[in-house]
C-alpha cells in the first residue's frame, strides 16, 4: 500500500513539473506553448535577444520540403535565470528557464 501510494505522489509530481514549465510569467500575464509570436510580444515586450533560422532553401530560393522558420527568443537574465523561448513557424513550442 505504501509502494502505490510513493508511486502515485511521484508520478503527480512529474505531472506538476511538466504543466509547470509549458508556461511562462511577464508581471501579471502569462503565456503558455501555443501562443503565437505576436501574443508573447504583447504580453512581454520585445525580447532581449532574439534569432532567426529561416527555413532551408534550394538552390532556386524555393524553400524545401518541410522546412520550416525556427526563432529563438531570450528573456532575461532577471533574478538569475533567463527564460529561453522557441517559436516553429510563430508558434511556442518551448519555455526554458536557464540559470545564470
Amino acid at each position: 500500500m505504501f509502494r502505490k501510494s510513493l508511486l502515485l505522489s511521484g508520478l503527480s509530481l512529474l505531472m506538476f513539473t511538466g504543466v509547470a514549465s509549458a508556461t511562462m510569467r511577464c508581471g501579471t500575464a502569462l503565456v503558455s506553448l501555443g501562443d503565437t509570436a505576436s501574443v508573447v510580444r504583447e504580453k512581454c515586450g520585445a525580447p532581449d535577444r532574439s534569432e532567426d533560422q529561416n527555413p532551408v532553401a534550394r538552390v532556386n530560393g524555393v524553400p524545401k520540403l518541410n522546412a520550416v522558420k525556427v526563432s529563438f527568443w531570450v528573456y532575461g537574465p532577471r533574478n538569475g535565470a533567463s527564460q529561453h523561448l522557441k517559436f516553429i513557424e510563430d508558434k511556442l513550442v518551448a519555455i526554458d528557464t536557464r540559470r545564470d
